[in-house]
């Protein structure tokens, strides 16, 4: 009798354990969600609970057979490459330097670079943080990125870096011996059954990396899914799991970035303090822009409450404002993390991928310029929105 009821307590357990993991999505979230990107202007969303399709729905002049250009989220799929390379064993490591490759960088600080450094944005290669600058003027990407000076010892800072991650390109080809874009085509994108997506080239012929895919929204989320099954696609081990654990590695400079993926904790406390102030006016930043951040000083206990305080002391239009005036490698707060951790893949205009590991959720929205009307049609919530629809 003791061994019966010990039997039935177990399968009581596993039973509860089902039906949590299958718990339904909030209809009402759902649906908020939905009619926010309706006033936002996507194009398309798509949520997947687990293997499981939730909803797929198309706006305006969204269609199911539509490709809409990814914008940085391309980013966030080379990362997934970079993980193919890893599984194949194409590089023993993502601490190969980046002069095996390319000779020329066999002396200076440039040796020390290596493919982490890149893949993590830590690679301390000068860039301007907008891109029509000296990137698209430039007919040859990789080459831009291998003549930049340094502006900080590799590793030693995160900053956001477009120039230096577009020598992935030459990178990727180097090991594989085959274009990028043919070789995410082929390793990638064949066993996810991604067949019509395009890619942009420079003129002459490198893939761009740090934007350029143009993709379905149904295939586009494919990359999510396949982040949430740890490397596994129907059934199919696509990548290792080991390699997958790189790419959602935090960086040792920044916790909140990994190998081209954005990782977002339950709780970030923002802090602005004299250490903030004192580099700023090291580093000789616009006075004007010193004194608003001297307004900015406290401790914000959430992302909404420091984007709050940043609206109120620094305008609407506070994101050009700050690109304009802060230089690469400098920070506008601290930030701590904690509590559970999601995955994003963030580009232009305010196109995701989304991946919540702890209620197995996969979300992707997705805009193109023909839709977007202004920064509220950047969906900035959207993220928010779908890791709530499950609690």
């Amino acid at each position: 009798m003791e061994l019966l009821e010990k039997k039935l307590t177990i399968l009581l357990i596993l039973f509860s354990f089902t039906l949590d993991s299958q718990a339904q999505l909030s209809d009402s979230k759902l649906e908020n969600l939905l009619v926010r990107a309706k006033e936002t202007n996507s194009e398309a969303v798509i949520i997947y609970r687990g293997d499981q399709l939730i909803t797929e729905k198309y706006f305006g002049k969204g269609t199911p057979d539509a490709k809409i250009e990814s914008m940085s989220c391309t980013k966030s799929i080379v990362g997934i490459a970079v993980a193919c390379m890893l599984s194949d064993g194409l590089i023993p490591s993502l601490d190969v330097p980046v002069a095996n490759y390319y000779p020329e960088w066999k002396q200076g600080q440039k040796q020390l670079i290596t493919i982490r450094h890149l893949v993590n944005m830590t690679s301390g290669i000068q860039n301007h943080p907008n891109a029509s600058v000296e990137i698209y003027p430039s007919n040859n990407f990789v080459q831009l990125a291998l003549t930049a000076e340094l502006s900080h010892k590799p590793g030693e800072v995160f900053a956001y870096n477009n120039k230096s991650l577009n020598l992935m390109a030459g990178v990727v080809q180097k090991i594989t011996g085959k274009r990028m874009d043919d070789y995410i085509g082929e390793r990638l994108f064949k066993p996810l059954k991604i067949t019509d997506y395009s890619w942009t080239l420079d003129s002459v012929g490198n893939p761009h990396v740090m934007s350029g895919c143009q993709i379905r929204p149904r295939d586009f989320i494919k990359i999510g899914l396949l982040l949430l099954n740890k490397g596994k696609y129907e059934q199919r081990q696509v990548i290792t799991e080991k390699a997958i654990d790189e790419v959602v590695k935090p960086c040792a400079q920044f916790e909140g970035y990994g190998m081209l993926w954005w990782l977002d904790y339950e709780k970030t406390t923002s802090i602005v303090d004299d250490e903030i102030i004192i580099a700023l006016e090291k580093e000789k930043v616009a006075s004007e822009f010193v004194q608003k951040m001297i307004k900015m000083k406290g401790v914000y206990q959430s992302n909404e409450a420091f984007t709050a305080k940043l609206k109120q002391v620094f305008g609407d239009d506070h994101v050009t404002y700050v690109n304009q005036n802060l230089k690469p490698g400098l920070r506008l707060r601290k930030r701590q993390f904690s509590g559970k951790v999601t995955y994003r893949a963030d580009g232009y205009l305010g196109n995701y991928i989304i991946v919540d590991p702890k209620s197995s959720v996969v979300g992707v929205r997705m805009i193109s310029h023909q839709s977007f009307r202004d920064a509220k049609d950047n969906f900035a919530d959207f993220a928010k929105l779908v890791s709530t629809i499950a609690e």
